[in-house]
């Protein structure tokens, strides 16, 4: 039986890196939060709008539901299979035409009249470096090798053993792969194997959105069109009387992601993202919610078709194992980690087709474009920040959470660090699944979902 420790934390080990969460010191200069005091029961919480960019976030631990990172004592992780997004990067390509360049050439045009909160805009320069958009910046460059110091703690026994990662094609993700590794004693000797062509169904596992003619960027654009238009607005007359130009809606939420990206590339807090106020971030937050809902959550019934191909192989390896004592397929035959990089889709697909991040109270959560739905589970800042990640880890227990049961063996998610449980499935120890009902609850939605190729080859629409 493999022994686990205690996790360090990744918010510990990225305090000296690039951005980190509310309470440290590199950004807000004051300390990790106490408890409560006499007269004090808010604990000096101050809001982060880090920690609500959706997609362009520097890397921060997940809150979760307050579960114990470690295994829960009496269990031993004994495999463990992640999925991560690609490390910060300039700035998505789309994002950048659509948000940010209008609003960088109406600034070259207009260097004077800037006043009041905006002041500094006058002098402020872009870090977005146009030819490298797409591009790993050198904090993020950092910050995976902290991940892959975090990984080699989380998993000592584990990690040491992994000689085979998978990475796609893009150079983004590969960089990260060969940045996280170095944090590790052997990585010499791991081999990152770029993933170009669909051999055996690879693509589908790592990247299957580009395996999928159907899937479509489009869905969700108008409904996130219609909530900006109304959110952007209102700040655009706010900040009217401290600029020399009008705001487009669009202008407001490419000066929003200028904090974020900004943030990101340089390694310390954007001025930019004390501009807008709390509730403003919290509409960006939502725009971008919607619009992942729709398009890689679970308003999109291609999403769990497009989730189960990474679930399904994952469950295969750790069968593999159990069976033959080796991983099977092309893995080596004493790996028990495993690691594919990939971008910012797919951990979306992975969550819906287990529901990690859909509300107990609705089948279906609703994600209106006049309002905000502060109720949802549907939070993706939690998920796919820079390096954002799931993993499923592969426990034998003592025993299980009901008292006098024997010992087994259990499958926990984590995301972000923080473990979340299967809404179909969280009797095991820690909120884990029992292996077999895992394996049934896979098997079962193997199945019902296992028409990839018809629902995506013939853009079927009416999945």
């Amino acid at each position: 039986m493999i022994a686990s420790r205690p996790s360090t934390s990744l918010r510990a080990l990225l305090l000296a890196s690039t951005v980190s969460a509310v309470a440290v010191p590199d950004f807000s200069g004051q300390q990790a939060q106490i408890p409560i005091q006499p007269q004090d029961h808010s604990q000096g919480y101050q809001f982060d709008p880090l920690l609500h960019l959706p997609g362009i976030s520097p890397y921060f631990d997940a809150v979760g539901f307050g579960l114990e990172h470690r295994a829960p004592e009496g269990c031993n992780v004994t495999a463990a299979s992640y999925l991560v997004r690609h490390g910060a990067i300039y700035a998505n390509d789309k994002e950048y035409e659509e948000y940010i360049k209008p609003f960088l050439w109406k600034l070259e045009q207009y260097r004077e009249g800037w006043s009041g909160p905006l002041s500094f805009m006058s002098k402020w320069q872009s870090p977005i470096e146009e030819d490298k958009l797409e591009e790993l910046t050198p904090s993020g460059a950092v910050d995976a090798a902290k991940v892959g110091k975090h990984l080699l703690e989380r998993y000592e026994d584990l990690v040491p053993n992994t000689k085979r990662i998978l990475a796609d094609k893009k150079s983004r993700t590969y960089d990260t792969a060969k940045n996280l590794i170095t944090a590790w004693a052997h990585n010499d000797t791991v081999e990152i194997v770029r993933v170009t062509k669909n051999k055996n169904g690879a693509m589908e596992e790592l990247i299957p959105h580009k395996s999928c003619d159907a899937f479509s960027k489009e869905p969700g654009a108008e409904e996130q069109k219609t909530f900006i238009n109304m959110y952007g607005a209102s700040v655009s007359t706010r900040l009217a009387a401290y600029m020399p130009f009008k705001l487009t809606p669009k202008d407001v939420v490419g000066l929003q992601q200028l904090c974020g990206y900004e943030s990101a590339i340089k390694g310390k807090r954007s001025e930019i993202c004390a501009v807008f106020t709390d509730a403003e971030w919290m509409a960006y937050e939502y725009a971008w919610d919607l619009k992942y809902a729709y398009m890689v959550g679970p308003m999109n019934p291609l999403s769990p078709y497009l989730g189960f191909p990474w679930l399904h192989a994952q469950s295969k390896i750790f069968q593999s194992i159990d069976e033959n004592g080796k991983p099977g397929g092309s893995w080596p035959d004493e790996q028990r980690f495993f690691l594919s990089f990939t971008h910012r889709e797919v951990p979306p697909f992975v969550a819906t087709a287990l529901g990690l991040f859909n509300s107990s109270s609705n089948a279906k959560e609703q994600f209106p474009a006049d309002h905000i739905n502060w109720t949802r589970a549907w939070r993706m800042a939690d998920l796919i920040p820079f390096l954002g990640h799931v993993g499923m880890e592969k426990m034998a227990c003592e025993r299980g959470a009901v008292s006098g049961d024997g010992p087994g063996e259990f499958i926990r998610f984590i995301a972000n660090t923080a473990p979340r449980p299967i809404p179909d499935c969280q009797t095991g120890p820690g909120a884990s699944c029992p292996l077999g009902d895992f394996e049934a609850l896979i098997g079962k939605g193997a199945e019902r979902h296992k028409d990839f190729h018809k629902v995506c080859d013939k853009k079927n629409k009416n999945v």
